[in-house]
């Protein structure tokens, strides 16, 4: 097979090659420039016959099969710590039918090969939601890392001053901070400093568990989780898109939350309500600058829970005490918040 003749286009296209530069600046060129020989070198090493490219924020994904039957994902990134953290997370998930399979990786070369879910419909494209009982799965076992090592991945004070400093950054666009003022995204950074410092779940954390990369795995799987962005900390945050997802009010978000949590031993109904009070600001800002030329306008829930200072849920203390085995409170932990 002539791998090294990949036409260029399939190997990255303008377009990805632009989206690749602007996350990551001019120091990937050089990586773009050898993606090519870096395709070939894995699909020689894995056996591999590529069929379909895709774009991502962080990588450059093929789709194909391996040994000309099993369907494949190849997964190569410019930034090698990606890779190594979305390695080390799904060998954790091992036991789990709730997480994609890793069957090969080269993080010195950014480099994973996964399997393909499916039928692999993201949740996103359901016409409706998926049953809560499915979400109360994926959300359980995640919950089911095994004992692998993942002190390698980043705290949750880091991750959370991050995005709240890119936020804080987007929010003085004029056309932002027509809807947003600068107390707004303080209130937001101020609630999820003081939940990262609380731990009240502590445990590996997807990071980016949002409708887009959650998966129908089909009856044997149900719902599979892919594209982690890994941390050790708050496992409430992998809850927080559920909980927002199309909800249109307070009192539907509060249902959703009583009703997931219920579902799910070890998820705190207030916790989970103030993680969202607090990152709603990010969706907020995120949606405005994305669309900012297209006069887009912030919905109103997403406003309120960002707006309003934060609340107890249920008769609950606002902060729920950390459980046995976590670590004390003030200890850097990670959410891993990767939402930009």
């Amino acid at each position: 097979m002539l791998w090294p003749m990949l036409d260029p286009e399939f190997v990255l296209d303008a377009d990805a090659r632009e989206r690749l530069l602007d996350r990551f600046g001019p120091d990937a060129e050089p990586w773009c420039d050898g993606l090519a020989g870096l395709v070939a070198a894995c699909c020689r090493r894995w056996g591999l016959e590529l069929d379909e490219a895709l774009s991502g924020g962080t990588s450059r994904v093929f789709l194909g099969r391996q040994d000309g039957a099993r369907p494949v994902v190849l997964k190569l990134t410019p930034d090698r710590s990606i890779a190594e953290s979305e390695a080390i997370a799904l060998r954790a998930w091992t036991r789990t039918p709730h997480a994609v399979d890793l069957l090969g990786s080269d993080p010195e070369a950014g480099a994973l090969l996964l399997d393909r879910v499916t039928p692999g419909t993201k949740a996103a494209a359901w016409p409706g939601l998926p049953p809560f009982e499915d979400f109360a799965g994926l959300l359980a076992g995640l919950r089911d890392a095994g004992g692998q090592d993942v002190a390698a991945l980043r705290s949750s004070a880091e991750g959370v001053e991050f995005i709240y400093g890119l936020i804080a950054r987007r929010a003085r666009d004029p056309y932002v901070s027509r809807f947003v003022p600068p107390d707004m995204v303080a209130r937001g950074r101020a609630l999820a400093r003081e939940l990262t410092a609380g731990t009240g779940d502590y445990g590996l954390v997807h990071g980016d568990l949002h409708l887009f990369n959650i998966l129908d795995g089909g009856p044997a799987r149900g719902l599979v989780a892919i594209d982690p962005r890994p941390s050790c900390g708050d496992r409430t945050w992998d809850a927080i898109d559920i909980a927002l997802a199309r909800v249109t009010s307070a009192g539907e978000l509060d249902d959703r939350i009583s009703r997931i949590t219920a579902l799910v031993p070890g998820l705190n109904p207030g916790r989970l309500r103030q993680w969202c009070q607090a990152t709603a600001v990010i969706s907020v800002v995120q949606r405005l600058f994305r669309y900012r030329h297209d006069g887009a306008v912030p919905g109103k829930l997403l406003l309120d829970l960002a707006g309003v200072p934060a609340r107890p849920f249920g008769g609950e203390r606002r902060l729920a005490a950390d459980p046995p085995g976590a670590p004390p409170t003030g200890t850097p932990t990670s959410c891993s918040p990767t939402r930009t």
